[in-house]
């Protein structure tokens, strides 16, 4: 029997769900399904809006049996599965990391922190992105910037930006050429990336023991172990993709973000190695102790980037 994939049409979606469906086998059908955030692409992702913005359509299709299973990017989900519905997987998971894209003629690595000419005007998306960039560079424009990601690329292209942040697990499994820009990658023990970013999951109904077998080869429980911390530490502050945090866990590492707003509004971030110190570090964050400040000293000239090689 032919197992219905949900996706949504943009060509990041597409590559990813055909990337998993290949990975299952020949007999999955990939069904397009246009979400609340595809319809509504000039929308700031903050508030309740960013809740299910990307996945309440597709959960739909599973619910009501026109899906067999969807996949998802994980940092989209919400943090707790709908009655019914499960995670059947989490694969290998790409780069966690974040990419700032630039304009040659905005390029400037003697900059401090970030290789960017002062004014830059930045293009971002998220909350968390918009407040790194304005602690990190506050002589910097953050901006407003949605859209699949050929489109952001475009709009730098075309110059409405001198730079722009994105994921860089999206322009990797892509494929997409980023021929005559500069690029930097964030490291994420300085620039913690959304919590699940660079992950997949595959969804399916809880009571579908079939597709739950055939996912279940899929999963890779490392990755599984790490983005199940990084979104228990956004659980901590509420959940949803429009919360100014970060969380990266990695092979040997961790590190969390939180935007502190007040008088000395920052971005403040704390790093370790054992994961339980995690918690202790978040408890902190949300009590006000600002901890070691930003940047933090590293004993490297480049404390925060490295030039991106594709």
């Amino acid at each position: 029997m032919t197992l219905r994939l949900g996706t949504r049409k943009s060509e990041l979606a597409l590559a990813q769900s055909g990337m998993m469906a290949r990975a299952i086998g020949p007999d999955v059908e990939l069904v397009g399904v246009t979400t609340e955030g595809d319809r509504l692409v000039d929308v700031p992702l903050s508030g309740q809006l960013s809740k299910g913005f990307f996945t309440e359509a597709l959960e739909a299709g599973l619910r009501d049996g026109s899906l067999d299973l969807a996949v998802h990017s994980l940092k989209d989900l919400p943090l707790e599965q709908p009655p019914g519905l499960i995670l059947g997987a989490i694969p290998p998971r790409e780069s966690l990391a974040d990419l700032l894209l630039v304009r040659e003629e905005a390029w400037d690595p003697s900059a401090p922190v970030l290789p960017l000419r002062s004014g830059a005007k930045v293009g971002a998306a998220s909350e968390r992105r918009q407040w790194l960039l304005r602690t990190l560079r506050p002589d910097c424009d953050p901006a407003f910037l949605r859209g699949n990601v050929p489109t952001r690329v475009g709009r730098l292209r075309e110059g409405r930006y001198d730079a722009i942040v994105l994921a860089e697990a999206g322009v990797r499994r892509l494929g997409l050429s980023l021929d005559g820009l500069r690029v930097a990658r964030l490291l994420p023990e300085h620039w913690p990336n959304a919590a699940g970013q660079g992950a997949l999951a595959l969804q399916c109904r809880a009571d579908d023991i079939g597709t739950r077998a055939r996912l279940a080869g899929l999963n890779d429980p490392a990755t599984a172990h790490a983005v199940e911390t990084e979104r228990r530490w956004l659980g901590a502050l509420g959940g949803g993709c429009s919360v100014p945090f970060g969380a990266a866990v990695w092979a040997g590492g961790w590190a969390i973000g939180l935007a502190v707003p007040g008088q000395n509004a920052a971005f403040r971030i704390r790093r370790g190695v054992a994961l339980e110190e995690g918690d202790e570090a978040l408890r902190a964050l949300l009590a006000g102790d600002p901890g070691e400040g930003w940047p933090a000293s590293t004993g490297s000239e480049r404390p925060v980037w490295e030039v991106w090689n594709g």
